[in-house]
């Protein structure tokens, strides 16, 4: 399968994608200047950005975002919540669920606040048609709901509107052998050596577990998938490994520690964004390598690390 990635703004190395050529778009911007690449912030213009994603998701498509809310002097930023309720007024798409991306905080005791072990996933469908969601590749065996159906109970309970409780018989009987993943999506600490995308030096990315969870879950073998934001390319290796095509955009293309010189020069490569993605497209065990040799220099064991 294809898989390209830009070097430029998403607004001039996106711009060719057809209307309506997308099933998903999985991203996360930059908000609210919470980190520099190259020395410089580009805030996001997220009415642009939803007009670009309603042209080019398919109907049916599904956008997936993650979008923190930094702390500043004891003040937590709403940025997530302001565009969950902008965008969701927008015509064209329907909001269609809250989920969060649960990732371990950086350890130590924050004073007047708690820590932060999540983002906010926002999950958007495109109108028209339905939405791929293919659930059952989160299902795990559960252990507790498989002693209801040797009792025989094949029924479920729920609460009505006005507070009465509702028994009514289960769809699948097979589905109480099941855990089916809730709102929450865990990852645990996805730190240096503990995920393949933590070892590139990219300061912010997401665990590459999410990244297949979501790419399989949202989207079809052979569509295509678009990150506008790519970084260090943690979608385009999940779409490498899946089978879906790939399309991604990164504006950082310059090592700020080496005056925009050669990375094959400079010890600080693993800074050159756009070279970072590259290189885990076109040479993704090389880069698992790379990361584990890291991990075991500052004395961590890789939990990722692949034999050659």
């Amino acid at each position: 399968m294809s898989a390209i990635l830009h070097l430029g703004r998403w607004q001039d190395t996106l711009a060719g994608i057809p209307d309506g050529s997308v099933r998903l778009i999985l991203t996360s911007p930059p908000y609210d200047n919470a980190r520099t690449y190259e020395g410089t912030c580009e805030p996001v213009d997220f009415d642009e950005l939803a007009a670009f994603c309603l042209r080019v998701l398919c109907p049916g498509g599904t956008l997936a975002m993650v979008i923190d809310a930094p702390m500043r002097d004891g003040a937590q930023s709403i940025t997530p919540y302001r565009v969950l309720c902008e965008w969701a007024a927008l015509p064209g798409w329907t909001f269609r669920q809250f989920l969060v991306y649960g990732r371990g905080g950086v350890p130590g005791n924050t004073k007047g606040w708690f820590r932060r072990d999540h983002e906010p996933l926002l999950v958007f469908v495109k109108d028209g048609a339905d939405q791929i969601c293919n659930k059952e590749f989160l299902v795990e065996r559960a252990v507790v709901a498989s002693n209801r159906r040797k009792t025989g109970s094949v029924s479920q309970t729920k609460r009505a509107r006005d507070g009465r409780q509702i028994s009514e018989p289960v769809r699948d009987p097979r589905s109480w052998e099941r855990r089916h993943r809730g709102s929450i999506w865990w990852y645990g600490v996805v730190g240096q050596a503990c995920d393949p995308s933590a070892g590139t030096g990219h300061p912010a990315t997401f665990a590459e577990a999410f990244a297949l969870d979501a790419v399989n879950v949202w989207s079809n073998p052979g569509e295509l998938v678009v990150d506008p934001f790519a970084g260090s390319c943690t979608v385009g290796r999940a779409c490498q490994i899946l089978g879906r095509r790939f399309i991604g955009s990164e504006r950082v293309g310059t090592c700020p520690k080496c005056g925009g010189g050669s990375p094959e020069r400079c010890e600080h490569q693993w800074l050159n964004y756009h070279e970072i993605g590259l290189r885990r497209l076109r040479e993704p065990d090389a880069c698992e390598r790379a990361a584990h040799e890291k991990a075991e220099s500052v004395g961590q064991v890789s939990l990722f690390a692949r034999t050659a």
